[in-house]
């Protein structure tokens, strides 16, 4: 095959269309003239000269001023010697192999000026793929933020429909509006105020404690159990806590001692006001049936209604990765609480199976009960248990502090201060009727001595 015929592919039988471009780069004796190409069966072959008719060649110069133009440039390669042929002012550009042979040129050099122009070529289409490459990352880049753009959208219409309506998460997944008697259901949000949104370290799962329980009143057991977990879980697990609930129990709970919902709340909210990582959720007292009365929440209920929350409606815990990870949920509760799930027929299996083998729990061990026995009848879940021993005993109970309170004694020191004074403002937990009632009672505006908690002490 002729020289000249090397960069032809399938287009030998047909002439292929010629077209010129300018290379990106230039040298600094000639602006380099390439011939693109488009041949029927092949995109982008290359022809170097073939439109040009050998007449044009004529008065360039003699075979010896070629030779003495190639023997004078920088170049002492045969490859380099082969550059410089192509931008020989003698020549025109990119001369073709017949026309070098006719100069009196080395065919060593024309086949080596022959593989510089491949390089060349090869080069340009490199470049054009390139600049492709980057223009396809360009458009990949616009159409990922502007998925992002979207989906950033869609969760801000989410959180504002969610600050509009809450949401109570049935046994199927769904969510359903929770009705509240006298309350508009708006009233009800998520707290999340201190909810830690992006974990501080690496490697360990977010985790969620949640505490079901009366709080009627609220002790500091309950808030030191808390801290208990948290030094446990820090210690021994592989989990990193982002936040603490107290979940109150729906005044449906009928049980005895048991303050309206509203009142636990707000004791709640009062006792754990200076901790940084504690929050109250009034999920459960805001809970109603279709007639507006109050409904009794399943503590399963109660989790999922959690992990809804937190994992489906803000979409996880963000890790030191930068990604989004489903916290885990947690019930944080005391050993008597877990001894009455040993006992029989007091526990739907179906609901054990959810706290305790879907999300799991964390035991506070109390003085006076058997853990070791309670967890005996539980082995299928033990995987998912962590029991928490306790150093320093502590046996405060709000049975024991509303008995306290029903005998005129004073509970300073046994439950914060701030509920003290809650509990005072409203007459929680006295037998007889409030102080107004009793100043008319009485018919004197003197309220007369009060105990050292602030109460009236009959007489």
């Amino acid at each position: 095959m002729p020289p000249d015929r090397l960069l032809y592919n399938s287009s030998l039988l047909r002439p292929p269309t010629v077209k010129k471009f300018r290379f990106l780069r230039r040298s600094a004796n000639s602006p380099g003239i390439l011939y693109k190409t488009h041949p029927p069966d092949s995109e982008h072959n290359l022809n170097l000269d073939r439109s040009l008719p050998r007449q044009q060649f004529r008065g360039y110069g003699s075979a010896s001023l070629c030779r003495q133009e190639i023997s004078s440039a920088p170049h002492s390669s045969t490859t380099g010697r082969a550059s410089a042929i192509c931008h020989l002012p003698g020549l025109p550009p990119n001369p073709s192999p017949r026309t070098l042979s006719a100069a009196g040129m080395d065919p060593a050099i024309i086949a080596a000026r022959d593989n510089v122009i491949r390089a060349e070529v090869a080069e340009r289409e490199a470049e054009c793929i390139l600049m492709a490459a980057r223009e396809n990352l360009l458009e990949a880049r616009e159409h990922a933020l502007r998925l992002e753009l979207e989906a950033s959208a869609a969760n801000q219409a989410q959180t504002m429909f969610n600050t509009l309506t809450s949401h109570n998460t049935t046994a199927s997944g769904t969510a359903t509006p929770v009705a509240v008697s006298g309350v508009p259901t708006e009233a009800y949000t998520f707290p999340v105020d201190k909810l830690k949104r992006r974990q501080t370290r690496p490697g360990k799962t977010p985790l969620v404690l949640v505490a079901c329980g009366s709080f009627s009143p609220i002790t500091f057991l309950h808030m030191r159990m808390f801290e208990m977990a948290s030094d446990f879980v820090r210690f021994n697990t592989d989990f990193e806590v982002c936040a603490g609930y107290l979940s109150p129990v729906s005044d449906a709970y009928k049980k005895a001692g048991l303050a309206p919902g509203r009142h636990r709340v707000e004791m709640c909210s009062r006792a754990i006001e200076s901790s940084p990582w504690l929050m109250v959720d009034p999920f459960e007292t805001v809970n109603c049936n279709e007639k507006g009365e109050p409904e009794y929440v399943p503590t399963a209920k109660v989790l999922r209604h959690f992990d809804h929350e937190i994992n489906t409606v803000l979409g996880g815990i963000e890790g030191t990765d930068g990604k989004m990870h489903k916290a885990k949920i947690a019930l944080l509760a005391g050993a008597d609480l877990v001894m009455s799930m040993g006992e029989p027929g007091l526990w739907s299996p179906i609901d054990l199976g959810v706290i305790l083998g879907q999300y799991g729990a964390f035991i506070v061990e109390r003085s006076g009960t058997d853990i070791e026995l309670a967890l005996s009848t539980l082995k299928q879940y033990e995987n998912n248990i962590w029991v928490i021993g306790q150093v320093i005993q502590n046996d405060i109970s709000s049975t024991k502090v509303r008995l306290f309170l029903k005998k005129d004694l004073s509970v300073r020191y046994l439950i914060p201060d701030p509920v003290v004074e809650y509990i005072n403002e409203h007459h929680l937990y006295q037998e007889g009727p409030p102080k107004e009632k009793q100043e008319k009672i009485n018919g004197s505006k003197d309220p007369g001595p009060e105990s050292s908690n602030g109460k009236l002490i009959k007489g």
